[in-house]
């Protein structure tokens, strides 16, 4: 062996360190100083120190590196007292290796040693994607040479496992020689690529029309009619059923089991049909329009026509498809999964799904050597022994590493993880940056989470993760137990800070009893707002959170020019009951936080003059029945209608003194009814929304009692049905002094378009996600009427003044008219 200067050691070491830093192998520089060869010449394939993320996602096995015979021939290769290796592969601290090398002969054995983190223990076995199991056992106190360097036995334990092979279709071809390996090449992506890349995309006509045919088929074979069964379609005598309501009570519906018929219509057309579909019973299946299939294969396979069956699928295998060919689907063997996807021709002439069975010859064993002191010996010894009979199993099982990536980053989205989904997360920029910086990512496009690992590429996989992490993270959930924990969190800190104010379950009895679920979110501020306004739009969004209504008080800010949510409610009940006890807690909590009582102009002379709706029953009956219960024990005359007391006024009294209809929303209603309405009688309809006096009241009331059922009905609503309707649209015949209705805003405009601004933060949320969103945006709009309280600063260039909004309006009433008929 040949004599290095001190010089020449360094330039030798310096290029290892570059060899291995590019993830190349330096096993054939020999640096020792006139030493014999041992196992250190196998150099190690990374440095000492921890890996970055990069280094880790780069790094890419290299192969073992065989024994020479002068090196066996001074038993380097030994393993333990009765085994050796062939070759070792040395792998760096934090190296993910996948597919370890096995031997190419049988009774070879491969061994990988693995520098591993003590303090960070992560045991290689959990990175390989082979399902391991079968034979396998466990002993302690073995001593293996191959851990230390140089050779040395170590008191280790000792595991042994046996490869499961994969689960491959019973209709798959017989396994050549093609199939076994003992060496995946790069990374799993880059080998897989390469595995499974076809022509997908290039069908021809004829294959792809005989799948589909073949498909529906199955469809058909498989599901059935399916639709709710007759008691009438039994094959008994129709005169045999009894009247009995037992008998009549105990007839099985379920599923229609019908056969299914191919037949012609009277125009000569194909159609498939169940046996019980007649005149009467047209409940049942039914397919026209089978054009886009080949009706003779289809014809035959709905009558077993063996002769064509056979001539068309024979046809189709010599090209190479059809059920008849050996199928290649392959799954790991821990898949759960007990049928193939594809359907096969049975011997007996049976379309039907191939089952998934194991391979069991696959004779690889891995044995796993832990020190019994990994602080003295930070290094494990996996020996992997015989070659695969099978093709490499997919990757579709996530290793810690990138597991860990990947739960890092999806915790950083801190409450966004509530509603967190594979395309959400992939939307949100935090969420990206943070995917870029671990990938070292360059490329234009960003990066997809399979190419952190090609396991991420399932996103049902990347689901089951984010909801295991989500049910850590909130062991509350994220519905009401969610919003619970959370309302009590913030019930924890300084009043400035709260938001979720309320959240409970609600037991209301009465004509009908129900069970229903409030919370309530309102900073301090936002009540500060609240009592300080004049003028108050409500309105109910149904889409943002899913299984809740979200309630939105509405106020205009003058000074800002912008509207301003000043609470956010979700309930359970559109009820008029519900509503009431909503109220009560939003101002109960506004008086605690502004030391303010709640207070109405036409009960206290001063407070609210106008609350504006759509013409929602529950709203406006829950918020008369509020004013109703303020005025329990108030005995003072009513300025507007002495002698009577306010105590004894009806919740539809109290509605006409303050409570207005959205004007868009009783025009759209009027619309919505024109196919069934006159233009004349429609005329009728909008006339009726006036703060002047009607020149002939009951002549519209007339024209649109003879405009028909439908708006015979609509006038029986606004007069009768919802008695707070008319007074809310016509002023004369309210107790609302004339400028008050003048001076309240006509429509909820301020509430949709707060509507629209959050949805745009997303719809269809968990609970607790919709809360916190809803945070952050209502601390957004505080933030905006702040900074112009401040520095004078719009959240607009241009700003909401009347005369803009004045011009919006009657520019979109143009539009408006010019859409009529």
């Amino acid at each position: 062996m040949a004599e290095y200067s001190a010089g020449q050691l360094e330039a030798l070491s310096n290029i290892k360190t570059i060899l291995e830093n590019a993830g190349l192998s330096s096993v054939d520089l020999d640096i020792s100083q006139g030493r014999s060869a041992h196992a250190s010449d196998i150099v190690e394939s990374g440095g000492t120190s921890s890996p970055s993320p990069q280094t880790v996602l780069q790094y890419i096995p290299p192969r073992a590196t065989v024994y020479n015979e002068s090196q066996i021939g001074i038993r380097l290769n030994q393993i333990n007292r009765k085994s050796y290796a062939s070759a070792l592969a040395n792998h760096p601290e934090g190296s993910v290796v996948e597919y370890p090398e096995t031997g190419q002969l049988g009774g070879e054995a491969v061994a990988h040693r693995f520098k591993i983190n003590p303090r960070e223990f992560v045991h290689p076995k959990v990175n390989i994607q082979y399902a391991l199991g079968d034979e396998h056992g466990g002993r302690t106190g073995v001593k293996c040479h191959l851990i230390s360097d140089p050779p040395a036995p170590v008191l280790c334990t000792k595991t042994t496992y046996k490869c499961k092979g994969t689960k491959q279709c019973e209709f798959a071809a017989i396994q050549d020689d093609n199939t076994s390996h003992s060496f995946v090449e790069g990374t799993p992506s880059k080998s897989f690529s390469t595995q499974h890349q076809s022509n997908d995309t290039s069908w021809s006509a004829a294959q792809e029309v005989f799948y589909k045919t073949l498909a529906l088929f199955t469809t058909l074979q498989h599901y059935g009619c399916a639709f709710e069964a007759d008691p009438l379609d039994s094959s008994g005598d129709l005169d045999d059923l009894s009247d009995d309501e037992d008998s009549v009570g105990s007839q099985e519906t379920g599923p229609c089991h019908g056969e299914l018929l191919m037949r012609k219509d009277k125009y000569g057309r194909a159609i498939i049909e169940c046996q019980h579909r007649r005149k009467g019973h047209k409940a049942h299946l039914r397919l026209g329009n089978l054009g886009e299939y080949d009706l003779t294969y289809l014809s035959a396979l709905f009558n077993n026509d063996k002769l064509i069956i056979d001539e068309l699928e024979c046809k189709a295998q010599s090209a190479g498809y059809g059920p008849r060919i050996p199928c290649t689907i392959s799954v790991p063997a821990t898949c759960k999964r007990q049928n193939c996807s594809e359907w096969h021709r049975l011997p007996s002439g049976w379309l039907d799904r191939g089952k998934l069975q194991r391979d069991t010859k696959c004779n690889t064993v891995f044995e796993f050597y832990t020190p019994d002191n990994l602080d003295e010996h930070p290094y494990v010894l996996v020996v992997c022994r015989n070659p695969h009979t099978h093709a490499p199993p997919a990757p579709v099982k996530t290793p810690p590493f990138y597991l860990g990536v990947f739960k890092k980053l999806l915790i950083s989205l801190d409450w966004k993880l509530a509603d967190a989904t594979p395309r959400r997360i992939l939307l949100d920029s935090g969420f990206m940056l943070g995917l870029r910086a671990h990938l070292g990512w360059g490329a234009t496009r960003d990066p997809m989470l399979s190419d952190l690992h090609p396991s991420l590429a399932n996103l049902d996989h990347i689901r089951r993760i984010i909801h295991d992490l989500r049910e850590q993270i909130f062991p509350a959930g994220t519905g009401m137990a969610g919003a619970e924990n959370l309302c009590e969190e913030h019930s924890k800190l300084p009043l400035e800070e709260r938001y979720v104010r309320i959240a409970e379950q609600i037991h209301i009895g009465g004509f009908v009893e129900e069970s229903i679920r409030i919370v309530v979110c309102m900073s301090p501020p936002m009540s500060h707002y609240l009592m300080a306004a004049k003028r108050v739009s409500i309105d109910t969004s149904f889409k943002r959170v899913h299984g809740w209504e979200e309630f939105e008080i509405e106020v205009w800010h003058n000074a800002s020019n912008r509207s301003l949510v000043v609470c956010r409610a979700f309930v359970t009940s559109q009820s008029a009951e519900a509503h009431f006890k909503l109220f009560k807690r939003i101002f109960s909590i506004a008086e605690a936080d502004t030391g303010i009582a709640v207070r109405f102009r036409h009960i206290h002379g001063e407070g609210f003059d106008s609350w504006i709706a759509d013409a929602h029953k529950g709203q406006a009956l829950g918020l008369g029945m509020f004013c109703q219960w303020l005025c329990r024990d108030e005995t003072t005359v009513c300025s507007d209608e002495p002698p009577r007391q306010l105590q004894d006024l009806t919740q539809y009294e109290h509605l006409a003194r303050f409570y207005r209809l959205c004007i868009t929303h009783f025009k759209r209603k009027i619309r919505e009814l024109r196919s069934s309405i006159t233009p004349e009688v429609q005329v009728a309809m909008l006339s009726l929304s006036s703060a002047e006096v009607h020149p002939d009241l009951q002549g519209a009331f007339a024209t649109i009692r003879a405009g028909g059922k439908k708006a015979n009905a609509w006038l029986d609503d606004k007069l009768t049905g919802s008695k707070f309707a008319f007074p809310a649209i016509y002023q004369p015949v309210s107790k609302i002094p004339i400028e008050v209705w003048r001076a309240s805003p006509a429509t909820t405009n301020g509430n949709e378009q707060a509507h629209r601004g959050i949805n745009r933060d997303g719809v269809n949320l968990t609970l607790l996600a919709g809360i916190m969103r809803g945070m952050q945006y209502d601390a957004r709009a505080i933030k905006s009427i702040v900074s112009f309280a401040e520095v004078g600063i719009h959240s607009r260039d241009q700003t909401s003044t009347h005369f803009y909004r004045t011009s919006r309006a009657v520019g979109r009433q143009g539009s408006s008219f010019s859409s009529e008929p």
